[in-house]
């Protein structure tokens, strides 16, 4: 019954003879859901077959509203290749078929990318809800940024019945439906020229990504940062994603060589490509956020307990009161933010 109750709610709220309206995707249907939770089945060995691309499993997605999917067949694709080596739970692409989407009534935006715990210990599910706090905060600054959904994942092995993983993740909106939302075209393109970049979401992502200590990122090799062409401004808007090598996550599998002026593993370090002699200017913008950003760690829909939140809330305090105190000619890039604190 309760999947029939959803499958009506999908149908009415789609509006085929709506002028300029399209069928909700996935993402945008299960965004506006309570209490998402979604069953994954397949054979727990195929995931270290790294010679095999897709594996075949099955899916049922429920919420508070009831059943959207029941025993549906997709594909499974494993995402990330350092993840891949050291996660024993690598993120994962679910491929759904096009037929199953029809049928409910949904757009043909058919992969979405659910981040897993990667490491079956408290610590990884721990940096799951600090890594989805990254994504919630920016989310809260800009409309042009990844939305994320949190939900509960059992993993359930189809060769040994009975044995099952239950775990949490987040599903990463699809870039297509950021394309579909903003109106942007996705380009995947290396060393764009500065002149074509746009400002505002380039400040966005440099300062954001100095604030939580993430140096995993490049816009000139397109590493962790999308660019989506806006024909309106006929420019390019850069959009931030994976946040797991930042200090705010501090993911255990992180490695990576520090400068040799950073001596805390909690320092942060401005990096910037672009808009050289503005880099004072970008912080100084930035730093108006500060109310924003605080309350969002405070009220952020986050399994997160109120201790962790206090922490990361005492992390970026820091940050703003020295950028506060600190004039724009003396904030290039490469500046160095101490820190003693813990996280």
């Amino acid at each position: 019954m309760r999947l029939i109750i959803l499958s009506l709610y999908l149908f009415l709220s789609w509006n085929p003879e709506g002028k300029g309206q399209s069928s909700p995707s996935l993402f945008e249907t299960l965004y506006g859901l309570e209490e998402v939770s979604i069953t994954l089945t397949y054979p727990f060995d195929s995931l270290y077959r790294t010679n095999r691309e897709e594996i075949d499993a099955i899916i049922s997605i429920e919420s508070k509203e009831g059943m959207l999917m029941h025993n549906e067949k997709i594909t499974l694709n494993l995402r990330g290749k350092f993840r891949r080596m050291k996660c024993t739970m690598p993120p994962l692409l679910l491929n759904f078929k096009k037929s199953t989407l029809r049928n409910l009534n949904l757009d043909n935006i058919d992969e979405v990318k659910l981040v897993t715990h990667c490491l079956e210990t408290p610590e990884g599910e721990e940096n799951l809800q600090e890594e989805l706090m990254c994504y919630r905060v920016y989310e809260s600054l800009t409309p042009c940024a990844y939305r994320t959904i949190w939900l509960s994942v059992t993993y359930q092995d189809l060769l040994q019945q009975g044995k099952q993983i239950k775990s949490a993740g987040f599903l990463l909106e699809p870039d297509k439906d950021i394309t579909k939302r903003l109106g942007f075209i996705e380009r995947k393109l290396f060393n764009p020229a500065e002149d074509s970049i746009h400002f505002e979401s380039y400040s966005n992502t440099v300062a954001f990504n100095f604030l939580i200590g993430n140096r995993d990122w490049s816009i000139i090799m397109s590493r962790n940062a999308k660019l989506f062409f806006d024909s309106i401004s006929s420019h390019y808007v850069v959009i931030p994603y994976d946040f797991d090598y930042s200090n705010v996550v501090s993911a255990t599998y992180r490695r990576e060589t520090r400068p040799d002026n950073m001596t805390h593993p909690l320092e942060r370090m401005y990096q910037g490509e672009y808009f050289k002699n503005r880099s004072g200017e970008i912080l100084k913008k930035f730093q108006e956020s500060e109310d924003i950003i605080l309350n969002r760690v405070a009220t952020a829909p986050n399994p997160m307990n109120e201790s962790e939140r206090k922490k990361i809330a005492k992390y970026f305090e820091t940050w703003f009161s020295q950028i506060k105190k600190t004039e724009a000619k003396d904030l290039p890039y490469g500046y160095l933010m101490n820190y003693k604190g813990g996280l």
